[in-house]
């Protein structure tokens, strides 16, 4: 057994923190071949961010466009939760004190 292993924190929550701008960012990151693209994936239902698989993720989203609220979250949660990844995911519930959008 490997004594150095590596354990990535996970946190799941609902795209309703995304607002349609920001969804429509994230889905174009997604479709391109390098770039953002490299640690921001699609996955069906929602996005899979590996925030350690850069340096300062919330800066770089802030470049890319995404929402003050959207990266509010983000941050929050990578404080807090010291988290490695982050998914967006339908289904999933949303975290509390957060803005959240129905479109």
């Amino acid at each position: 057994m490997n004594v150095n292993s590596e354990y990535l924190r996970c946190r799941v929550i609902s795209p309703a923190h995304l607002s349609a701008e920001d969804n429509a960012l994230l889905d174009e990151i997604t479709t391109r071949e390098v770039g953002n693209g490299e640690w921001i994936h699609y996955i069906g239902g929602g996005y899979l961010l590996r925030l350690t698989a850069c340096t300062s993720p919330v800066l770089r989203l802030k470049e890319a466009g995404l929402s003050k609220e959207a990266r509010r979250v983000i941050a929050s949660l990578i404080s807090s939760d010291a988290l490695g990844i982050l998914i967006f995911e339908s289904g999933a519930p949303e975290v509390e004190g957060f803005t959240t959008y129905s479109w």
